[in-house]
């Protein structure tokens, strides 16, 4: 009698393990967020120094202000849909007068940005920094010297995102 019982406990406490068992293999935890994708490198750099990360490379073309604010904030890039043009102090923080990258100006004019990551630059980027109504500021990444625009300006200006 009594091994028939502990028979039974023991079929049981069995069944209670597997089905507690089969029970943990099945759950999938909806509440638990997906890991973020890798990020391609070949289109963002990651600053060290601050943090932040940059696209790589500018947009490419003549953008005014509101036009840069927009393609910062619709682009999708390196598995992120946050980016944001950048304040004026980060830009001026990826400015570095010891380097020099090799480019060229809107008017094939060969040039040297001195920027930290080896960004492609085409042209000055926009900050979303305003000296006041209707004016930006942008920071020349060649003069190492901020300087402002009128939003509607478009001759040279460009779109570089960052995201934290």
């Amino acid at each position: 009698m009594i091994f028939a019982k502990c028979a039974a406990i023991f079929l049981l406490l069995v069944l209670c393990m597997a089905g507690a068992h089969a029970y943990a293999q099945n759950q999938t935890p909806a509440n638990v967020p997906a890991p973020p994708p890798p990020v391609d490198t070949a289109d963002v750099w990651h600053d060290p120094a601050t943090g932040l990360m940059w696209t790589k490379a500018d947009n490419g073309s003549d953008i005014n202000w509101n036009q840069a604010n927009t393609y910062c904030s619709n682009l999708r890039l390196g598995g992120y849909s946050d980016w944001r043009l950048p304040i004026i102090d980060e830009l001026q923080g990826i400015y570095d007068p010891s380097i020099d990258t090799p480019g060229h100006w809107t008017n094939g004019d060969a040039i040297y940005w001195h920027v930290k990551g080896n960004l492609r630059l085409s042209g000055t980027p926009w900050s979303s920094s305003l000296e006041n109504a209707g004016v930006a500021w942008q920071f020349s990444l060649v003069s190492g010297r901020p300087v402002s625009f009128n939003f509607s300006d478009a001759s040279s200006d460009r779109a570089l995102c960052v995201r934290r």
